[in-house]
């Protein structure tokens, strides 16, 4: 279809509609966020991870910033590819919120299913299955859009933006559900003669103004289509009955972080507020027992739910590690230790010790001499709380002669205990991935720390051993 034909229905339809001879074509993605950044490089990879981990299909990203480089420059990983994550534009004309929301109203709409406008210091929150697919499927096929509650959350005492993870960094908000709503939609359901024709419609809080018969519920279930009539007075009668303000939050919320920190006042004023912002200028009116009042609100209850749950998420990079983590300290790193004998050059101390340098490589590094029941003994140089064993064989043959040991901890080198026995004849590797691993999830105190390979005439060799643990002191 050619431009001049395709931009007379601008204001009557999406773009998609009209190539496709005004019927809405099928949708590629299910859910979809919509969002304006400017000043947001920062915090932008974390915000659109965060949302992917919790089953959004596809985000379309517009930059309001002057220059769109360093945004770019973060994102580029998730526009590349056959199959992008995001559909990135930039918008240099700045404050036009609404423009660059009707301009994904025109050209992308069709492709989605379901899509919210959201903005980066939001972030979707669904209780319990941290899915939003879950938690769909149990919103009936009439329901044309849902309304999720703000709760905002407050500066944690910050009085300058810390580095790093915003979901890590803040964990207080509001104590109950904010009136103010975003709202997930059918785009099918989009009233978009009407949004072009009212611009100042705040679509990203609410439809049932531009269209009544909108069937909108919130995350209980509950009929909102009259929520925003004489707002804020009908939306705490509401919030205000049942218990409401208290269950929205327990099943699925927007955790708006709207104050990073105290300076974020005047943040607010320098990044925008032209346009569409104008009512920004209003946080650089607080004064300083205003500000102090709203961060009381904000900080009032503790709640580490979004931040454990991105706890979670980041620490599953152990998942691809080659060796498991380990939630203890290495205690035996570079400490002495002897053995039995030694076929090495050098002192049974210097061979014993090769084994703690932290340096593996798959071959035999200490070696004993063929005798009965060679051990090989360490001293941690204070009396600690073992917690794990890590036990690197060589893997170029003989794997079998260090299958059964007995581990023996003392401490004073003296009296000895047995802290664990293998003899099961099952050998286990090392530099691969696979060393033999013995833990205690309560830790055993021992200073010293003996190894004993079992057997009538056998060696005792290893990579590397590790120990890790506490001190008691």
């Amino acid at each position: 279809m050619k431009y001049n034909e395709a931009v007379l229905t601008y204001a009557i339809e999406p773009l998609g509609c009209t190539e496709n001879h005004g019927i809405r074509p099928k949708p590629k993605y299910q859910y979809s966020l919509v969002a304006c950044a400017k000043w947001e490089e920062k915090y932008i990879c974390e915000w659109l991870e965060y949302h992917r981990s919790i089953g959004v299909d596809h985000i379309y990203l517009y930059s309001n910033d002057d220059c769109p480089d360093l945004l770019y420059d973060r994102i580029r990983p998730y526009i590349s590819g056959p199959n992008p994550f995001v559909t990135f534009r930039h918008y240099p004309i700045s404050g036009q919120q609404y423009q660059m929301y009707f301009h994904f109203l025109r050209n992308f709409s069709t492709e989605t299913e379901w899509l919210m406008f959201l903005d980066i210091d939001e972030f979707l929150c669904i209780k319990g299955s941290n899915f939003l697919p879950t938690f769909m499927a149990d919103i009936p096929t009439e329901v044309d859009g849902i309304h999720f509650n703000w709760c905002c959350y407050g500066n944690n005492g910050y009085r300058d933006r810390p580095d790093g993870s915003v979901l890590i960094n803040y964990t207080k908000h509001e104590k109950w559900a904010n009136p103010y709503t975003k709202v997930l939609i059918r785009s099918k359901k989009i009233p978009y003669r009407d949004i072009y024709r009212t611009s100042s419609s705040p679509i990203m809080h609410e439809y049932n103004s531009l269209d009544p018969d909108l069937n909108m519920i919130n995350v209980l279930g509950d009929d909102v289509r009259k929520y925003y009539d004489n707002f804020p007075e009908t939306a705490w009668n509401i919030l205000n009955s049942n218990d409401r303000k208290e269950k929205l939050l327990s099943v699925a919320y927007v955790a708006h972080y709207s104050m990073k920190s105290d300076a974020d006042f005047e943040i607010r004023v320098r990044r925008e507020t032209g346009g569409d912002y104008a009512s920004e200028k209003v946080w650089g009116t607080y004064s300083q027992e205003q500000r102090a009042n709203y961060h009381e609100t904000t900080n009032e209850v503790s709640d580490p739910y979004l931040h454990d749950y991105w706890v979670a998420q980041t620490a599953r990079a152990w998942d691809f590690s080659v060796f498991p983590q380990t939630q203890w300290e290495n205690i035996s790193q570079n400490r002495t230790a002897t053995q039995s004998s030694t076929v090495h050059q050098g002192s049974v101390e210097e061979d014993a010790c090769r084994v703690l340098s932290g340096n593996i490589c798959g071959k035999c590094q200490n070696h004993t001499a063929l005798e009965h029941n060679p051990w090989w003994k360490i001293d941690l140089e204070s009396v600690c709380l073992v917690h794990e064993m890590r036990l690197f064989n060589r893997l170029d043959g003989v794997l079998e002669r260090v299958a059964n040991f007995v581990l023996q901890g003392s401490v004073d080198d003296q009296e000895w205990f047995v802290m664990t026995r293998k003899n099961d004849g099952i050998i286990y590797g090392g530099a691969d991935g696979h060393p033999y691993i013995w833990s205690d999830q309560d830790g055993i105190q021992a200073r010293f720390l003996k190894i004993t390979i079992l057997g009538e005439s056998t060696y005792l060799h290893f990579d590397q051993i590790q120990f890790f643990g506490e001190s008691v002191s």
